[in-house]
């Protein structure tokens, strides 16, 4: 199923489920069975399990008694959006902001369904109402980065990036995505030193020691950069990607029998990568010249 796919969504690499319907700073204290905090965390567990049906159940419930309660019209939303009912999700929105237009998760919200549809200018929009209602949510400035880097507005992005770590420093897919705008702007050594920032509060990303191996690969730094996407695969030994990667290393450092192994293991786990297939058949006729 689609929605099982996508409880963790975002822009270049992602927010959690959990943070659209809580922000990043929940207080974990109130338990009760009652509150929208609990009511929302009994949801999330569900739709986990595949159950969105009884998680949605659980939004109505509360608003059967509560019709005017803005922050469950917004989690209904969410799950909508999950389920891939777009209409029925921007109803929901509408309905939290017609009861109250300054409720800045709604806008949020509708925001990132716009964005994977590629409304860009009506994410923005929405992104930009976000945070002029509360300028200190990390999660509005991140997902208003990603729309202008689909813009190719990567000095825009950069600065809602560092106004996302300015407020939360370890915010991790903002340092990556912001040394991922430094990287298309060729700034190869910020990239890096974003992407070290990033592992340093979480080591066992494997798209963050990717993403510091390309930028290394790109500097030349081959010895280094063998040295990420061999982290990469032992974080994920069935990460194809990590394979090719490492294979386009060994090539340019002249190992083509190990670069041919990799080619071979990434071969193995996607079979259907062109790109792979082709260096596999040019490491081929590099070693029959030996």
């Amino acid at each position: 199923m689609r929605a099982t796919s996508c409880l963790t969504m975002g822009g270049m690499s992602g927010v959690s489920i959990t943070e659209r319907l809580f922000g990043r700073s929940e207080p974990e204290g109130r338990e009760d069975a009652c509150t929208d905090t609990t009511v929302s965390r009994k949801a999330v567990s569900l739709a986990q399990q595949g159950r969105f049906g009884e998680a949605i159940d659980c939004f109505d419930r509360v608003l059967k008694d509560d019709p005017a309660n803005v922050k469950m019209w917004n989690n209904k939303g969410v799950f909508l959006d999950l389920l891939g009912r777009d209409q029925d999700a921007l109803d929901c929105w509408g309905k939290a902001l017609s009861i109250d237009p300054d409720f800045a998760p709604a806008w949020v919200s509708r925001g990132m369904l716009h964005r994977r549809r590629n409304r860009l200018d009506e994410a923005l929009a929405c992104y930009d109402r976000a945070v002029e209602l509360n300028p200190d949510s990390a999660v509005a400035w991140y997902n208003r980065s990603g729309v202008f880097v689909a813009m190719h507005r990567l000095d825009d992005a950069i600065a809602c990036y560092e106004r996302v770590l300015a407020i939360d420093p370890h915010f991790v897919a903002a340092w990556a995505d912001l040394g991922y705008a430094h990287f298309l702007q060729h700034r190869h050594e910020e990239a890096i030193a974003c992407y070290d920032r990033a592992i340093a509060d979480d080591p066992g990303s494997v798209r963050v020691w990717s993403l510091k191996g390309g930028a290394l690969y790109a500097l030349g730094e081959y010895r280094k950069a063998l040295e990420c996407f061999d982290k990469v695969l032992s974080i994920d030994p069935k990460y194809a990607a990590g394979w090719s990667m490492k294979c386009s290393v060994l090539y340019h450092l002249g190992m083509y029998r190990h670069a041919l192994a990799c080619a071979d293991k990434a071969l193995e786990i996607n079979p259907s990568c062109e790109l792979t297939a082709q260096v596999r058949k040019m490491l081929l006729s590099l070693i029959q010249k030996w």
